[in-house]
């Protein structure tokens, strides 16, 4: 109990504060009106300091008495009765405390500046039962709506914020189930490739080629480093690299005339970027010309290039790569001139 309060009155906000304060300032600035009604002379500077302080204090216990209630549990059953509970507390120890201190004050009062000005018997000093609850309750009331009004406020501000998770937690769920799907996408080995290496294997082996056993080697090479990205969400740019150099020796393995591929990645290599990204982009340059050369340069940005030309038109394919790069924050562009073709990927840091 004791450590709760502690720590509630220690997260006091500045604007909290600023609240109780302004409030209590502006309670006693409403007393001093009846100053209008006769001059209190030199007299002026006590009774401002004593009607601006007596609010002001006022509104301190109540600011003290509601952190506790305030820092409670927000999905609390009980949350709004401890909130009246403590505003009521805080309205009577408010009242308890300042009745000795204001028969101890020094500085007039509006009471005393009033019954002096009409000649009148001095009973400003006189409490009673009946003053004391109705001086609570008059603390009360206007206590409970200030209290009301900020619980309003953070009440809103937790849908808020609530609202700002919600909305990250789909963002990164999308990016995960996204990721997910590229990285079985990127994991997934073309059956008819796979089955031509295969077949190519086996007649190598049947007519005694020596190269045999090095392009089983190639093959397994291959798939250890495929298959792998069954299980991964994301890759690294050396691991991609790797990936790219293993397909295009698999083809040239079945007798195809794949590019030569030209890695610099300098201390990059270990970057992680999103699956499904390079190999993509190498097969479909495959698919729609016969490039001869294939480059890859760390960056940044990230560029993949050929040395053919005319590889950026904007087929499904590429729009959708682009598409699922959007919501990954990564932005795909192409550059296509003087006989050869640029991809250049800027990915998020």
């Amino acid at each position: 109990m004791i450590r709760h309060l502690l720590r509630s009155w220690a997260s006091l906000r500045w604007q909290e504060a600023l609240v109780f304060v302004t409030a209590g300032l502006l309670f006693g600035a409403v007393d001093l009106t009846s100053l209008l009604e006769f001059n209190p002379g030199d007299q002026l500077p006590q009774v401002l300091a004593r009607h601006l302080s007596v609010p002001l204090l006022s509104c301190i216990v109540l600011l003290l008495c509601w952190l506790p209630a305030a820092r409670s549990s927000p999905i609390h059953p009980a949350r709004r009765a401890r909130l009246v509970m403590a505003t009521l507390l805080g309205s009577v120890l408010a009242i308890a405390i300042i009745y000795p201190l204001i028969a101890a004050m020094p500085w007039p009062s509006m009471c005393d500046l009033y019954v002096a000005f009409h000649g009148k018997p001095n009973k400003c000093t006189n409490h009673r039962i009946t003053a004391l609850i109705g001086d609570a309750l008059w603390v009360f009331m206007p206590a409970l709506m200030i209290v009301g009004v900020l619980e309003f406020r953070a009440l809103r501000r937790r849908q808020d914020q609530a609202v700002q998770d919600l909305l990250r937690e789909h963002s990164q769920l999308r990016r995960n189930a996204l990721a997910s799907q590229l990285a079985a996408m990127q994991a997934q080995v073309d059956p008819k490739l796979l089955f031509d290496a295969l077949i190519a294997v086996e007649q190598a082996y049947a007519r005694q080629d020596p190269d045999a056993s090095a392009r089983l080697e190639r093959l397994i090479g291959h798939l250890r480093v495929a298959l792998p990205r069954l299980r991964d969400t994301g890759a690294s740019l050396a691991g991609e690299a790797e990936l790219i150099a293993s397909y295009l020796t698999l083809l040239r393995d079945l007798g195809g005339t794949p590019p030569t591929l030209d890695v610099e990645l300098g201390p990059h290599g270990n970057r992680c970027l999103p699956p499904m990204l390079l190999l993509p982009l190498v097969q479909r340059a495959l698919r729609l010309g016969h490039p001869t050369r294939c480059w890859l340069r760390a960056g940044p940005p990230l560029r993949l290039g050929f040395d053919e030309a005319g590889l950026c038109s904007d087929d499904a394919e590429l729009a959708s790569l682009r598409e699922r790069l959007a919501v990954l924050d990564a932005k795909l562009s192409c550059h296509s001139a003087d006989g050869r073709t640029e991809f250049t990927l800027n990915l998020p840091t």
